[in-house]
C-alpha cells in the first residue's frame, strides 16, 4: 500500500491564495518500490523535514526547472542547505514541465542522477511539481532502461504507488531512439560478439540483447561486456 502525505485544506488553500488557481498544490506522495517515492515538490524547509520523517526517505531528487521555482516562489537553495543539514542528498535535473523535446532530450541525464542515488543505497524522493508527469517519467525511463523491466511492468508497478501518473511516453520512446543512434556501433560490436560467442538466438536478437546491455551502462555505469 503506498504511503501518502497529505496537506491540510487549511494549507492547500494558502497555496492557491497567491494566484496559482489552476493547480492546488499539496504535499502528498506514493510509493513504488522499498527504494523509490514519487511525489509532489518540498516548498518549504518543513515539508522537507516531513517527507524525510514520514517517508523516511535518505535522498531528494528534483525534476523541477527554474522556471516552476520561480512560478511556486520555491527558494532552492534554501532547501538544498536545510536539506543537508537533515542529512538528506539532495539532486536535481531540472526538466522543463510540458515541454516534451526537452524531456526527451534530458531524461539521460536525469535517469542516470537518479540511478546514481539508487546506487549508493538511498530511498528516494523523486519529484517535478505535481508528481504526475516528469517524476514517473524519470522512474519509468529507470526501470525501463536501467532495470530493463518490461514497459507494462513498470507503468503498472508506478501507477499502482501514484494512479494519476501521466509520463510522456512518447519521450521515453524518442530517448531510447537517440541512444541507440548514439550509440550504434558499441551495439553492432556487442550484438556481433554475442554471435562469434554461439550465444542462442538470431541477429535480431542479439541486437536486442546488446542494445539494452549498452543502453544500460550508458545510463548506470554499469559493464557492457
Amino acid at each position: 500500500m503506498a504511503d501518502v502525505g497529505n496537506r491540510s485544506d487549511e494549507e492547500t488553500i494558502e497555496c492557491s491564495s497567491r494566484g496559482r488557481n489552476m493547480w492546488k498544490w499539496s504535499l502528498n506522495w506514493g510509493e513504488i518500490s522499498p527504494q523509490i517515492i514519487i511525489g509532489t515538490c518540498p516548498m518549504t524547509v518543513s515539508d522537507l523535514a516531513r517527507i524525510r520523517n514520514e517517508a523516511g526517505v535518505s535522498a531528494i531528487f528534483s525534476l523541477q526547472h527554474d522556471d516552476c521555482h520561480a512560478y511556486w516562489s520555491i527558494d532552492y537553495d534554501q532547501l538544498c542547505a536545510a536539506g543537508a543539514a537533515m542529512e538528506l542528498a539532495m539532486d536535481r535535473w531540472p526538466i522543463r514541465d510540458f515541454d516534451i523535446p526537452d524531456m526527451r532530450r534530458q531524461l539521460p541525464g536525469a535517469v542516470s542522477a537518479f540511478a546514481r542515488l539508487l546506487g549508493q543505497g538511498h530511498r528516494t524522493y523523486v519529484h517535478c511539481t505535481a508528481g504526475l508527469g516528469r517524476a514517473p517519467l524519470t522512474v519509468l525511463g529507470y526501470l525501463t532502461l536501467v532495470e530493463q523491466q518490461d514497459p507494462e511492468e513498470a507503468i503498472q508497478s508506478i501507477l499502482k504507488g501514484r494512479p494519476a501518473a501521466v509520463p510522456a511516453w512518447e519521450a521515453l520512446d524518442g530517448c531510447r531512439d537517440d541512444l541507440v543512434a548514439q550509440h550504434r556501433s558499441a551495439i553492432e560490436r556487442l550484438a556481433h560478439s554475442f554471435y562469434e560467442q554461439g550465444m542462442p538466438g538470431d541477429a535480431s536478437t542479439h541486437w536486442l540483447q546488446a542494445q539494452s546491455q549498452i543502453l544500460r551502462s550508458v545510463l548506470a555505469g554499469t559493464p557492457d561486456g
